[in-house]
């Protein structure tokens, strides 16, 4: 089968091309390796800021597409596959389209139909825009960040781009329960998939100081939440300063940030969602004891009914998890048995081979269908 994914998130994409190259397909990845994560691309397409770099990225795109025909399925990231605005984009949908077999959507980051659950329909207990029914600290800052979402142009677009679609595949539970209505049956459930071929095997336990890490992406603080988790962790340096420090990145390349990462025990991933992102995967992938979204729905997504290893955060409930740190960094032995049970729980449910499996089956169902 030959597969082409544009664009890509946290390395997504590019961790389903590896274990498929491995199955025998023929994989092509368009991407913007990340911005500063630097993730695998086969097509590396950038946009710089500037006028004159925007033409050059225009060029960039017009100078690949004769060679973006002539797969059997063409796996878009999101709605805003390429850094363009909806007119633009709209031209490249039809061409992907046109040229190609299949089209499926990767449900992975925002879009319209998110935002609008998240703020609109009240779907879900919180969110990075809202906490029950206030607006959060982001949106307070910048209403921009909440309202530009629903500019009839993006949202007219994003109607479109859905109604072209053959099938979907959800990487989050929330990202599944906001288009389900929409999408239906050609919507699939897979998760993030952690490809452990490229990670080191890592013991869990505990020597020295307890290292509390927090990773951040600058301007991006507010929205996962991480000022808030680099506080948390500041704290509890001060706290007990004999038995834990806290660690911050800012960033780093991800090959960089996996090594910084690798150093730690416990890891703060996010604070607003219902699911552990790739970040607080990776850490629990390295056997370190993740601090991220782990509500109900996402076990039950995965079917899971007795592990609970990832430390549960939510926006409500910062004490929480300092009590869940204290308690953690009293207890080192403690420390490693929950990486160890984290590390097991990812093999079971994200290892890249059983996410690629659910998107080649989704794949086959529709094109048999």
């Amino acid at each position: 089968m030959k597969i082409l994914f544009v664009g890509d998130y946290s390395g997504v994409h590019a961790n389903l091309a590896a274990e498929l190259r491995r199955r025998g397909h023929k994989v092509t990845v368009v991407s913007d390796g990340g911005l500063h994560m630097q993730t695998e691309s086969d097509i590396f397409v950038r946009r710089e800021p500037g006028i004159l770099e925007s033409f050059r990225y225009l060029y960039r795109l017009f100078q690949i597409q004769p060679g973006l025909k002539g797969f059997d399925v063409v796996q878009l990231v999101n709605p805003g596959f390429f850094g363009l605005r909806p007119g633009k984009l709209s031209y490249f949908l039809k061409h992907l389209k046109n040229d190609n077999g299949s089209l499926f959507l990767t449900l992975a980051g925002n879009d319209f139909f998110f935002v609008e659950a998240c703020v609109r329909k009240d779907m879900f207990r919180f969110s990075e825009f809202r906490i029950g029914k206030e607006k959060t600290r982001q949106v307070m800052c910048d209403p921009e960040c909440e309202y530009g979402w629903f500019n009839s142009a993006l949202t007219d677009y994003t109607r479109y781009l859905y109604s072209q679609l053959d099938g979907a595949v959800s990487l989050l539970p929330e990202y599944d329960m906001a288009a389900r209505p929409v999408l239906g049956e050609r919507l699939a459930f897979a998760g993030l998939p952690i490809d452990f071929s490229v990670l080191p095997d890592l013991d869990t336990e505990v020597e020295g100081k307890v290292r509390i890490f927090v990773g951040m992406v600058k301007g991006r603080e507010i929205e996962k939440g991480t000022d808030r988790l680099l506080r948390i962790a500041e704290d509890m340096q001060k706290e007990m300063p004999e038995r834990c420090e806290a660690v911050k990145v800012c960033n780093l390349p991800l090959r960089d940030y996996l090594r910084e990462m690798a150093g730690s025990h416990i890891v703060l991933d996010q604070l607003y969602s219902y699911s552990p992102g790739m970040n607080g995967l990776q850490a629990a992938a390295l056997g370190r004891v993740s601090a991220t979204g782990a509500q109900p729905e996402y076990y039950e997504y995965l079917g899971e009914k007795d592990s609970r290893p990832f430390l549960c955060v939510a926006p409500d409930s910062e004490d929480g998890l300092r009590n869940q740190l204290r308690r953690l960094i009293m207890d080192p032995e403690g420390i490693a048995a929950r990486g160890q049970s984290c590390k097991d729980f990812v093999r079971r449910h994200h290892n890249v081979r059983v996410v690629a499996d659910r998107f080649e089956s989704h794949w086959n169902n529709v094109a048999g269908s």
